[in-house]
């Protein structure tokens, strides 16, 4: 079974079983850029404080609210990590 939460972006929630921000034990960041809100990882996602910056960044940016599949995706991936 496929950890969703390795293969994941902290910042909008988009997964990939490919795309691994954190690597396969999710303690060391492989600099990926997210490709779907653009969130390097290890930078925008090193810290709670810059998680939620660029987090909000996003939610607020053109195209997190050109289409609805992106709230969704973030919802989804919150609910998840519940």
């Amino acid at each position: 079974m496929v950890n969703r939460e390795l293969h994941s972006c902290i910042i909008c929630g988009y997964y990939d079983e490919e795309f691994l921000p954190w690597g396969l034990d999710g303690e060391f960041p492989l600099y990926e850029i997210c490709p779907c809100c653009g969130a390097e990882s290890g930078y925008e996602d090193f810290t709670l404080e810059s998680t939620i910056h660029y987090r909000d960044k996003w939610i607020k940016s053109t195209k997190f609210n050109a289409d609805k599949k992106y709230k969704k995706q973030l919802v989804n991936y919150i609910e998840y990590l519940k």
